[in-house]
């Protein structure tokens, strides 16, 4: 085989198992949705479609639907926000959603985030 057709192989093959690691995702917020500004506090806010914060985390996740990847286990920091049966939590480098059908909250996906996507949401209330 020749080093041209190798390597048109080699990138289908990536391009096939990257795309067959992510998820699509389709988060449609609630009218209503509580968040819980720090981990530390037991502060609620109820936010809806006229506030900034709903506004931009409803904008990203329309925007990105596609590249999760699945998660488990706890993530620290960020701002935490519970919209039906969907937790969304929003760190400095990812987005995690969780299930919270269960007794506690169950991450199911993540996503990296570019530097900076969430810095006003989260300077607000770090």
């Amino acid at each position: 085989m020749s080093n041209k057709i190798k390597s048109i192989v080699f990138t289908l093959l990536v391009v096939i198992f990257v795309s067959g690691c992510s998820k699509t995702v389709d988060i449609e917020l609630a009218s209503e949705v509580t968040m819980y500004p720090s981990q530390s506090s037991k502060e609620r806010i109820i936010i809806t479609e006229q506030d900034e914060d709903y506004v931009m985390l409803n904008k990203w996740l329309t925007e990105h639907k596609s590249g999760w990847f699945t998660a488990s286990g706890r993530f620290q920091g960020g701002v935490y926000f519970r919209s039906g049966e969907h937790g969304i939590q929003v760190t400095k480098t990812k987005v995690i959603v969780y299930s919270t059908k269960g007794s506690k909250p169950q991450a199911l996906y993540a996503q990296e985030i570019k530097k900076g996507d969430f810095n006003k949401l989260l300077n607000k209330y770090q």
